[in-house]
């Protein structure tokens, strides 16, 4: 059929360097999607894809790019989004496959965030998103946060999964039903970031600006707005350390180092509990509690 993916990806200049420091080539990187596919894809499927491309590799330029090539073969699926800020409508990629996700590595496109909605229903958020974004050099303290955001969440009786960000700090995502509208799902992520605030003020804030944050960590609600996005499990980041965006379980916090988890070492970790526990995690679904939908 002409619209199956082939068996294999052409990789075009398998030897050039995308990580130049880490000795990451595109042929390596390519085989690292392929062999996280089966654990990455669950959470990208149905998606619109943003990407991060660098295709001189992460000390050339990087861009954020929407639409997908002109150029793209006709068995990668798309879904069209009206962009009214464009002016247009955008055809967005949607990983279906792990010929996909190796296509999108041939284009150097290191980076890959799935929004937060599936393309049958876009109107439908169906992933609670609590980005933890500490100071520099204090994961620590995102630590201390994150399993605030935890106990809160387990409180309430809505199950979740913790990963490392592949940069600084962690998020916090909760599968939820398609039942709620855009603006209610804001507001309940907007409350629940007040209740982690209002628990510990002094370290925890959610005020944007890096000048009024006074070293506290940052609590993002906006990960939930329209257009939002959020780094895709085992996606690498566009660093020269080459590091990947990993699944943790709370027991592990106090003792990873978000460092440790590269497109070098990732594929031997699968067999963690935290790839485990997002490989069930995916295709679970909940409400939304009632005290997140209920003004304070």
């Amino acid at each position: 059929m002409a619209n199956s993916p082939p068996p294999e990806v052409e990789v075009t200049r398998p030897d050039k360097l995308l990580w130049a420091s880490s000795g990451i080539t595109k042929r390596h990187f390519v085989d690292y999607l392929g062999a996280v596919s089966d654990h990455m894809l669950p959470w990208v499927r149905q998606r619109p894809m943003t990407l991060v491309r660098a295709p001189d590799g992460v000390g050339g330029k990087q861009y954020f790019q929407k639409a997908v090539p002109t150029y793209a073969p006709e068995w990668i699926r798309t879904v069209r989004i009206p962009a009214p800020s464009a002016g247009r409508d955008v055809d967005f990629v949607v990983c279906e496959n792990r010929a996909t996700l190796q296509w999108l590595g041939n284009q150097a496109a290191l980076e890959l965030h799935p929004a937060p909605v599936r393309v049958d229903m876009l109107d439908r958020p169906d992933l609670l998103v609590v980005d933890i974004d500490p100071p520099e050099g204090a994961f620590d303290a995102a630590v201390e946060v994150a399993l605030m955001v935890l106990d809160v969440l387990d409180d309430l009786g809505v199950a979740t999964g913790i990963k490392t960000t592949g940069g600084k700090g962690l998020h916090v995502v909760a599968p939820i039903e398609r039942r709620y509208e855009p603006e209610e799902f804001r507001r309940a992520a907007g409350r629940l970031t007040a209740i982690v605030v209002a628990r510990r003020p002094e370290l925890v804030t959610d005020e944007f600006r890096k000048a009024k944050r006074e070293g506290r960590v940052m609590l993002d609600p906006s990960r939930n707005g329209t257009g939002a996005t959020i780094v895709a499990p085992y996606s690498p980041r566009a660093r020269e350390e080459a590091t990947v965006s990993f699944p943790v379980t709370p027991d592990e916090l106090s003792t990873v180092s978000p460092d440790a988890f590269t497109i070098s070492s990732v594929p031997d970790l699968l067999d963690r509990p935290g790839p485990k526990r997002w490989f069930v995690l995916a295709s679970e679904r909940h409400r939304l509690p009632k005290q997140l939908l209920s003004d304070p």
